[in-house]
């Protein structure tokens, strides 16, 4: 077919709709779009924080303990160069890829082989994925023939046999819906089998060696004897695929024994009171000595720390009382002295494990890690070979810590590293570079324009954030699993809990937004802690209530038609402290023109038993709104929500908005976040919209905030922390003009450049 005939059957319009289809497929429509159409902002800048992510694995080269690695299941493998004080990402040729936006690189697990320190092993989470480096880090292959699982599998650990680098061990976990065909539930987790493989050609190919009812962690070869292998099974957060949660039957495998290189396993569990297994360590010096960490959630009966001196022949319960151990090591120049943790505290030994003393935190409600931060499960840790006192831990909650006082205190390590999943930002009026985020992880605060962060409070899952508009050291939030707001109002140092703004226990809150016209008035919306997915029915709330007197007390300010209203998002009108609009995930959109007395449901325009997300009420003109829907991306109004208007010119039409903001400087100017697609930027007051991804590493965004000079905007990702847009080229006064520079070769999948093409899961995960 010739052009000529091509144009004699197609208009011109349909040639060049079909020229756009194909830039978007290949990933470079929004850049065009921008440069043809509208004057287009910068790049986004990552800046490599908040600490956050699901951390994994720490580990330091034997050789220069400045180089180490840590891993992360949402934002991939990071390494650094100068002991941990910073850190860049190094995943140039994996992959894989999970997340709404396909974004997120999932890698769970790392080794250096101990041979070689060039080459070192990362394996996936919840799908097939092995990859091997041989240069540090720099690239990676992937590795996994004779690998049958796909998705489901999620690699544990490696181990090099030491002396031959060609023999490697995989430690696996399998999925109930693999090996059941459908999603099996325990009593809290997932019902996981094990494997796990071997290959003995440098990862060219693989071969399951074992197979069993928990799913494998840690492996150990006896240097001595490399015939003789470990393996420890389960950990805190899955249950053994032969527990009973209806006969409260723990189940498990606990510790096996091979004694011929793999070819046949035996229990070795004498004295062992608790088959979780999460965390095993060797003696440096003598390899019939073994510590484990072992309880799960599910089953913490006999939870602890273990000590063999014979092989597994038998074991002795030496810590108790200490919580489900997720981390025991053995420290290489003293083997004297060794360590545990758990998500209560810190344990130390002084005498080979025979004896324990918490050195931070402690019991049932003990607590670790840095200051105001949410330290979590210890998943890994790395003492420093020349230095019993210097040890890092990786945190199951995201973040890397230090100690440098055998325990007792802890810094955050995380600089340029993070996996944070950011549900939230507010920016400080006076001040553009002062911003603070409730994260998953916990509630953070940065003065220099997201290039440093440091906690705010000591606990996570923040959900609702708000700085004061007339006072900034006046700073509110909320946590997703408590049911009371909090507030300070000196800048952090201090918090209280507010009365009368109490929930029931199955409700949170995730919005609260100071009046701009009055900010002694504050309104806060209910919700359930998660929202339900499209299909399922949504219990709904408690609605809406306010405070008159800047968050000292609360009561309810609802009627009839709010009082079980499931609230994602509000916004109160610039101009009158007594008009609020609020987005529900089960009545549409509400407004009240009385401060909340009385509601009426404004969904004419708006399809039916569609989840509303997020809201935005336009700067000087209170007619004039946007509205964030859950798959049917987003609508306007001008007459004050009597009608809505479709306004998703330009986006992904099945696009999920979850943040919408105004530039207020220039109300035409609009930011809104969508959960698969990314950010969207429109210059016509919402009537038509550009992806504006450019240095985006993900797509899936949960928070926009924006200063109120208009000229810096921040956002907030699931899974790879904040990033920051200058929109007039210049960082806010006192910010460093160079950020954390992350990984220069994101993977061909990360998304990193834009967006816009293929294909998208409508789903929606808000945890």
């Amino acid at each position: 077919m010739n052009l000529s005939f091509f144009l004699s059957r197609y208009s011109l319009r349909v040639v060049v709709m079909c020229f756009i289809a194909f830039l978007v497929a290949l990933d470079v429509f929004p850049v065009f779009c921008q440069s043809a159409f509208a004057e287009t902002p910068g790049q986004w800048k990552w800046l490599g924080g908040p600490s956050g992510g699901l951390g994994y694995d720490i580990r330091m080269h034997p050789d220069n303990k400045n180089i180490m690695f840590v891993t992360d299941a949402l934002t991939g493998v990071y390494k650094s160069t100068d002991g941990g004080q910073t850190w860049s990402a190094s995943n140039n040729g994996i992959t894989s890829r999970s997340g709404a936006s396909q974004d997120s690189i999932p890698c769970f697990c790392l080794t250096i082989d101990p041979n070689n320190p060039d080459i070192i092993w990362s394996g996936m989470t919840e799908m097939r994925g092995v990859y091997k480096s041989t240069d540090q880090g720099k690239t990676w292959t992937r590795k996994e023939s004779g690998i049958v699982e796909n998705l489901g599998l999620t690699s544990r650990g490696f181990t090099v046999k030491p002396g031959d680098s060609q023999v490697v061990y995989m430690a696996a976990e399998i999925s109930s819906f693999v090996w059941a065909g459908d999603t099996r539930t325990g009593k809290e987790f997932d019902l996981t089998k094990g494997v796990v493989y071997k290959t003995v050609d440098g990862g060219e190919n693989w071969q399951a060696v074992w197979r069993g009812e928990n799913l494998a962690r840690y492996i150990w070869i006896n240097p001595d004897n490399t015939d003789v292998v470990y393996v420890s099974t389960g950990i805190f957060d899955r249950e053994a695929a032969n527990s009973s949660a209806d006969t409260n039957t723990p189940g498990g495998e606990g510790v096996l024994k091979s004694t011929d290189g793999g070819q046949t396993w035996s229990r070795v569990n004498n004295g062992l009171g608790n088959l979780y297994v999460g965390s095993l360590f060797m003696h440096p010096e003598d390899p019939d000595t073994l510590l484990a960490g072992t309880g799960n959630n599910a089953y913490q009966e006999e939870n602890g720390v273990y000590l063999t001196t014979d092989g597994g022949a038998t074991w002795r319960h030496v810590l108790k009382d200490a919580g489900n151990i997720s981390s025991v090591e053995f420290c290489l120049s003293n083997p004297q002295i060794a360590y545990a943790g758990s998500i209560h505290g810190v344990y130390r030994s002084e005498d080979g494990g025979r004896t324990w003393q918490a050195v931070t935190g402690g019991g049932d409600d003990g607590s670790w890690g840095p200051p105001n931060m949410m330290a979590g499960f210890p998943i890994d840790f790395q003492v420093d070979p020349d230095n019993p006192d210097r040890i890092f831990a990786n945190n199951y909650g995201g973040g890397n810590f230090l100690s440098t006082d055998g325990g007792h205190t802890w810094v955050n390590s995380s600089k340029g590293y993070t996996g944070a999943s950011v549900k939230k930002l507010a920016v400080d009026r006076t001040d553009p570079g002062r911003v603070v985020a409730g994260v998953l992880s916990g509630f953070y605060i940065s003065r220099n324009g997201g290039d440093d962060w440091s906690g705010l409070y000591p606990a996570g899952g923040w959900y609702a954030v708000a700085i004061d508009p007339s006072d900034p050291n006046v700073i509110m939030g909320a946590i997703s699993l408590e049911s009371t707001l909090f507030i300070t109002r000196d800048d952090g140092q201090t918090w209280t809990r507010n009365t009368g703004a109490t929930l029931q226990p199955d409700n949170t809150w995730r919005s609260i937004c100071f009046s701009p016209s009055s900010p002694s008035t504050i309104y806060a919306g209910s919700c359930t802690i998660n929202m339900p997915e499209p299909h399922e029915a949504d219990p709904g709330a408690q609605g809406i209530f306010v405070s008159h007197d800047r968050g000292t007390t609360w009561s309810e300010a609802n009627d009839a038609t709010s009082q079980t209203g499931n609230v994602w998002d509000l916004d109160v009108a610039a101009g009158d402290d007594k008009t609020v609009m609020a987005a529900t995930t089960n009545l549409g959109v509400l407004k009240t023109t009385d401060g909340g007395t009385s509601w009426m449901q404004v969904n004419s325009g708006l399809p039916t038993g569609v989840k509303m997300l997020s809201i935005a009420i336009h700067p000087t003109d209170p007619k004039t709104a946007l509205v964030g829907s859950q798959g049917n991306a987003i609508y306007r109004t001008t007459d004050g929500g009597q009608n809505w208007n479709a306004a998703k010119t330009g986006m992904i039409a099945e696009g999920s908005i979850t943040d919408i903001v105004f530039n207020p400087q220039n109300p035409q100017e609009i930011w809104a976040a969508d959960m698969t697609s990314g950010i969207y930027r429109s210059t016509d007051g919402g009537q038509s919209w550009v992806q504006h991804n450019s240095g985006l590493l993900n797509r899936t965004i949960y928070a926009l905030a924006i200063s109120k000079d208009g000229n810096h905007v921040y956002a907030g990702t699931d899974g790879s922390g904040t990033y920051r847009l200058d929109v007039n080229g210049t960082p806010p006064a006192g910010t460093p003009d160079t950020p954390v520079t992350p990984d220069p070769e994101p993977g061909p999948d990360s998304g990193g450049s834009g967006g816009g093409g293929g294909c998208f899961v409508n789903t929606i995960d808000m945890p």
